[in-house]
């Protein structure tokens, strides 16, 4: 008698039907999700990006701020780069191109990006270059963008160096001990705090205390102590990642530890600790609730693009929150609307350059 031949051998496999309803199950989530996400964006985009990336063919005046005229240049950069980067990337004729041709081509647009942007940076989009109106339609949000962009960098800048120096002293220093478990309760219990918490500790430290105001400092100084916890995890799984055999090469060919890991660990794990940094400054672009209380929620025209992150300024995010709750215009739903939006191209933007920085 001859005997049966196994399921797997005719190409068939028990509970066939369950799996196949399981991955249909997975894909239909993972697609439902997308889909929503993409139509929330583009409604978003829909309703607030043709006001803020509106261009006129004349020119928009200056409001007579102290600095404007430098950060329209620095605009000017930001977009007409942006304009550049997408022509050079999408320009058929590029593939064909030899390497050292495409070098000169780079050379050429980024020279036409500094001229334009040095004479057409009153024709970038009225939005992005107006200062905020309270009781009249027609503002803009130029120096909230501003000040957004100089929390980040002032954030990162407090955030990268003592992040990355608590993840490294973590993971090849730390003996293991009550004190370390500790800290490690303390860091998790830290980024579950609400943001509001981190805010009210910024309050009365920075602006009662050291009586320092409501300034950008000491709302970048809070957005930091809020984006540690994250970065310091991220950051020590990162270099957990790192193959140990390379590690022990390094200090087998006569390296010291401190050698091993600026040569071998960090470069290693340079992606996880970009991707920590891209995420905490996507939380400072996002956050409102500790700037509200550290950073102030009005725009001085004195100080509206000063260099010092020791005056007060409300951030995209504050003024998102101010025009719907408090603000007076009566464009107030397209103002909302567009400041989102540009809240949205601002976080792709930066996940845009990390993607290119992380490739190299």
């Amino acid at each position: 008698m001859k005997a049966a031949a196994h399921p797997l051998a005719r190409g068939q496999r028990p509970g066939l039907g369950q799996e196949r309803a399981w991955h249909i199950f997975l894909w239909a989530n993972t697609f439902g999700l997308g889909a929503l996400f993409v139509v929330a964006i583009a409604s978003l985009l829909w309703k607030g990006g043709a006001k803020a990336t509106f261009l006129t063919w004349y020119p928009t005046p200056l409001s007579g701020a102290p600095g404007e005229q430098g950060m329209r240049v620095l605009l000017g950069l930001c977009f007409y780069g942006v304009l550049g980067w997408g022509v050079f990337r999408l320009w058929p004729g590029r593939a064909r191109l030899s390497a050292g041709r495409q070098r000169h081509l780079q050379l050429a647009l980024i020279a036409l990006v500094v001229m334009a942007a040095l004479a057409f940076n009153d024709h970038l989009p009225r939005f992005l270059l107006l200062m905020p109106k309270e009781g009249s339609a027609g503002g803009g949000v130029g120096p909230m963008l501003w000040n957004t962009v100089t929390a980040a960098v002032v954030s990162g800048l407090v955030t990268l160096p003592i992040g990355v120096g608590a993840a490294l002293y973590l993971r090849y220093y730390a003996r293991p001990s009550p004190i370390l478990s500790a800290l490690r309760v303390a860091l998790d219990t830290l980024a579950s705090l609400p943001s509001i918490v981190y805010g009210l500790f910024g309050f009365l430290i920075f602006v009662v205390q050291l009586r320092a105001g409501y300034s950008i400092l000491a709302g970048a100084l809070v957005l930091g102590l809020l984006n540690l916890p994250l970065v310091v995890s991220v950051s020590e799984e990162s270099l957990a990642s790192v193959p140990r055999a390379l590690e022990e090469a390094s200090l087998a060919l006569g390296a010291t530890t401190a050698q091993t890991i600026f040569r071998v660990s960090l470069p290693v794990a340079w992606n996880g600790i970009l991707s920590a940094l891209v995420l905490s400054t996507g939380r400072v672009f996002a956050e409102s609730a500790p700037l509200i209380m550290t950073a102030g929620t009005t725009v001085s025209r004195v100080q509206a693009y000063a260099w010092d992150p020791s005056r007060g300024g409300a951030t995209l995010a504050v003024h998102l929150w101010y025009v719907n709750n408090v603000g007076l215009s009566p464009d107030r739903a397209e103002v909302s609307a567009a400041t989102a939006a540009v809240l949205v191209m601002l976080i792709a933007l930066t996940n845009t350059l990390a993607e290119r920085l992380r490739r190299r």
